[in-house]
């Protein structure tokens, strides 16, 4: 059963009575180069074998039998975002290498972590495998260029570090950022999943829950960016495999940063295409980038500045060490 899993990919993941099972589609070889994973499912829906009345399901504990003999790649970066920051350009430039296979927030991992709290992943091992499996499928490589693997989570993804830490001990997190009143002006134009009150839990979003008290959007969406950037800085200020990136930079400095640390080489040929993507909406790859900086005023966004504020001088002290990579182990 192994040798035929090529271009299949767990998609949904399904209750049957006390049953966990996972549905599967085939992709046909689609390239993973959509803004999100979800999009890309899309497209192998209309594949013939995925247009039947019948589903491909199997057990979720057959995930750990069933990628032994893929050839995959490991896991090179994990790349975690407070939205709106340019993550999805990031994940979008790097897809444009054939040596690159780039999942950007894939439903069925997040599906997967919400089976469990945070401490229920660290004691679970059995879980932790099937975790460890579901990746490895999907990063089976497609084509033989194939060597890298990054991995873009959801926004709120960082509730389940310490789990992505434990698995992955040596490998490299980004850190993606912005400044926070950009981010809250992008929110209101279109609410992300985060953004809307009860549609994440708070606890995974690391939030206090007030039933006596009416939030506003843009207050719910604060205490979402004051929880993220408190992790952000907790987490660099401990993990030497941990990188600050501010959307800033330019994704094109980004990535020159992503390769130093993780010891690959850009061609210049890629490096062309990279900047020509940047000229693009991330979201929307056929519309020019438009600027848009405001929409309407902001209020008790003070909390914020002073995160911001400690992650640029915790980036600062991290640039001057990029070139040296001294806290980084290729090994």
């Amino acid at each position: 059963m192994n040798n035929n899993l090529h271009h299949w990919y767990p998609v949904k993941l399904l209750k049957d009575g006390a049953e966990l099972r996972c549905q599967w589609k085939y992709f046909k070889g689609i390239p993973f180069i959509d803004p999100f994973f979800s999009e890309t499912i899309t497209q192998a829906n209309s594949i013939e074998l995925n247009v039947t009345k019948y589903r491909s399901v199997s057990d979720l504990n057959i995930l750990t039998e069933w990628c032994d003999n893929l050839k995959s790649a490991e896991p090179t970066a994990f790349i975690f975002h407070i939205s709106r920051c340019g993550s999805t350009l990031l994940s979008q430039a790097l897809a444009l290498s054939d040596d690159h296979i780039v999942l950007s927030e894939v439903p069925f991992i997040d599906d997967l972590l919400k089976l469990l709290t945070i401490d229920e992943w660290l004691t679970n091992t059995d879980y932790q495998q099937i975790l460890k499996a579901t990746i490895a499928v999907y990063g089976q490589k497609t084509n033989q260029n194939q060597q890298l693997l990054f991995i873009k989570t959801d926004s709120w993804h960082l509730y389940y570090l310490p789990l992505f830490r434990l698995l992955y001990p040596a490998i490299l997190f980004l850190f993606l950022y912005r400044e926070p009143d950009d981010v809250l002006i992008s929110q209101q134009k279109k609410r992300g999943m985060h953004a809307v009150p009860g549609l994440i839990s708070n606890v995974i979003l690391g939030i206090p829950t007030n039933t006596n008290e009416q939030l506003t959007l843009d207050n719910h969406m604060i205490g979402v960016l004051i929880s993220y950037l408190s992790s952000f800085v907790t987490v660099v200020k401990t993990d030497n495999y941990s990188f600050l990136a501010n959307y800033s930079e330019g994704i094109e400095n980004i990535i020159n940063n992503l390769a130093k640390l993780t010891g690959y080489k850009l061609d210049e040929d890629y490096c062309a295409k990279v900047n020509e993507r940047c000229r693009y909406n991330a979201k929307y790859p056929d519309q020019h980038f438009i600027n848009e900086t405001t929409y309407r005023d902001l209020t008790n966004t003070s909390k914020l500045q002073p995160l911001y504020m400690e992650l640029e001088n915790l980036r600062s002290l991290q640039i001057s060490k990029t070139d040296s990579v001294a806290d980084y182990d290729k090994s």
